[in-house]
């Protein structure tokens, strides 16, 4: 009796040895596809000898965490469900910045970025306030003809701003970010540092706007850089970093992620709305971006959407996320 089961005994440590390595060369495995599918995004076009600034990393999805496919399944029966009210498409683009793994549902998919992009002003601003911080306290003239350029377009809100009045850069940056306000924008874009503005494109390897004034279209994994490079210092100054997140935690627009997450939690983000000027039939689009500070776990939530009302955007975005929340 044993040496029976001394026998099985050994047979069993043998079969957990066999098991243990086969598992351990499958996961071998996906590691080394995995690390194969990182690498760097740095300063494409730094002047620098014998540094290269490193600004974010491409880092592969989370193929295999069960707790964020989860996530991810919840927010993809969402989305179906939706498209019976309106919804046209939506995506997604979320990241864990503590462990580096992300999920996206259609997160490649393009759409007219519209006021996201004014994070890119301000950083490009903050930029240039740290050789010169004098140009934070610079006064600018808001002028009869950006009030016209504005009110051109019957889709645009009004500006807060009076006209032959001047404001500082500072104030304007966080009007612009604050409260969307565009003719806070126009009148930073017309003052703004050319150079600079091209240049933070060129960094990211993301094409510029300039280039495709009628068309430029982008993607929530890749507008998800702009807001990586911020929280994680990488392309402004520590001081100058914190000064943005801080501006974006203080965006007063509140239907859209917040409105998904609990009462007090603090929320650095930007929003974005888009409505076609030559044909309403497109639809209207609504985004959603920026760092959700969950207790020791911040992560970046990123969501872009088009249909048919604004109403119906603003459910859809709370709905995911309240779903990541919940879940994360």
């Amino acid at each position: 009796m044993k040496k029976l089961y001394i026998v099985s005994l050994a047979c069993l440590l043998v079969g957990v040895g066999i098991g243990y390595f086969l598992g351990f060369s499958y996961e071998r495995k996906v590691l080394f596809n995995k690390l194969d599918e990182l690498h760097p995004i740095r300063e494409s076009n730094s002047a620098y000898k014998f540094i290269d600034p490193l600004l974010a990393y491409v880092i592969p999805s989370a193929d295999h965490n069960t707790r964020l496919l989860s996530i991810k399944d919840k927010i993809e029966k969402l989305i179906d469900s939706e498209k019976n009210n309106g919804l046209m498409k939506a995506s997604v683009f979320l990241s864990d910045l503590n462990r580096g793994r992300w999920i996206g549902v259609n997160e490649n998919e393009q759409y007219n970025p519209a006021s996201t992009l004014k994070v890119v002003i301000m950083v490009v601003y903050l930029k240039d306030a740290e050789s010169n911080p004098s140009i934070l306290n610079k006064n600018l003239v808001y002028t009869e003809e950006l009030s016209s350029i504005l009110k051109s377009n019957q889709f645009n809100s009004e500006s807060e701003l009076k006209v032959e009045k001047s404001y500082s850069v500072d104030y304007l940056i966080n009007k612009m970010i604050i409260d969307s306000d565009n003719g806070a924008e126009l009148l930073l874009l017309d003052n703004i540092n050319n150079n600079s503005l091209k240049y933070i494109y060129s960094a990211l390897n993301i094409k510029n706007p300039e280039d495709f004034p009628d068309n430029f279209l982008i993607s929530p994994r890749t507008y998800s850089l702009f807001v990586r490079i911020i929280y994680s210092s990488t392309y402004l100054s520590k001081d100058m970093s914190e000064k943005a997140m801080e501006i974006l935690s203080k965006t007063t627009f509140k239907e859209g992620i917040v409105a998904g997450v609990p009462e007090g939690t603090v929320v650095a983000h930007k929003f974005g709305q888009f409505l076609s000027t030559t044909n309403t039939a497109d639809g209207v689009e609504l985004h959603d971006c920026g760092i959700i500070y969950y207790p020791d776990y911040p992560y970046l939530l990123c969501v872009m959407t088009k249909g048919n009302s604004l109403d119906e955007l603003k459910n859809v975005i709370k709905g995911i996320s309240k779903i990541t929340y919940e879940n994360y």
